[in-house]
């Protein structure tokens, strides 16, 4: 994360971790506060559709897109923040945490952008059409690096009763400010897109 740490400096609780004043010395040698994190909604799925626009199930139209699953490296499914320490050394933040588990608010997340990219047709975390395409992603890298860089990688997969297409997908984005905040900052803003992404790439196969 740039200039977040040194790497002696990685494990001293400092105040520019956090936007304010993260952690608290009441007394000495007291325990550094824990901070949550929630990703930011960066879109407005705004309800415009009148009674006569509702997509009804069964009616003619784009079939319904079905956020399968989002899946995640065993190393990110914890529930600290992970942070690259060294080309291969990691850490996962015991101070500074998601505030809901960080699969489900990446499924709401992208079920928010991908409604915002197709407002006329239905996208939900549940199967409620039979020819429902069905998108699967997993994500093999979604944190901040000692140089500077956020990263999110992995790979989706888009499959129907016709075909399977398979996409990787990398985004490296500069991390502008100090702390882990900043951090969540980023790492939605490359998230968004990586939906944006997704949502042109479905659009071309439409």
């Amino acid at each position: 994360m740039k200039k977040l740490i040194s790497r002696l400096a990685f494990f001293i609780p400092v105040s520019v971790f956090v936007v304010g004043s993260l952690f608290t010395s009441g007394c000495s040698g007291g325990q550094p506060q824990k901070t949550y994190y929630q990703l930011p909604v960066l879109v407005n799925v705004i309800a415009e559709k009148s009674a006569s626009q509702e997509i009804k199930l069964g009616a003619k139209h784009e079939p319904q897109l079905w956020i399968k699953s989002v899946n995640l490296s065993d190393y990110l499914a914890a529930p600290g923040i992970v942070y690259q320490t060294g080309d291969v050394s990691y850490v996962n933040a015991s101070n500074h945490l998601w505030a809901s588990p960080l699969q489900q608010q990446l499924q709401q997340a992208l079920i928010s952008e991908l409604s915002a990219a197709f407002p006329n047709r239905l996208v939900s975390g549940q199967e409620l059409e039979k020819d429902a395409n069905a998108l699967d992603i997993t994500i093999t890298a979604f944190h901040g690096r000692y140089d500077g860089q956020v990263l999110i990688e992995g790979y989706w997969i888009l499959s129907n009763s016709d075909k399977v297409v398979k996409r990787p997908f990398n985004f490296k984005l500069e991390q502008e400010k100090n702390g882990y905040a900043e951090l969540v900052l980023t790492l939605s803003k490359g998230y968004s897109q990586l939906a944006k992404s997704i949502a042109k790439q479905l659009s071309l196969q439409s």
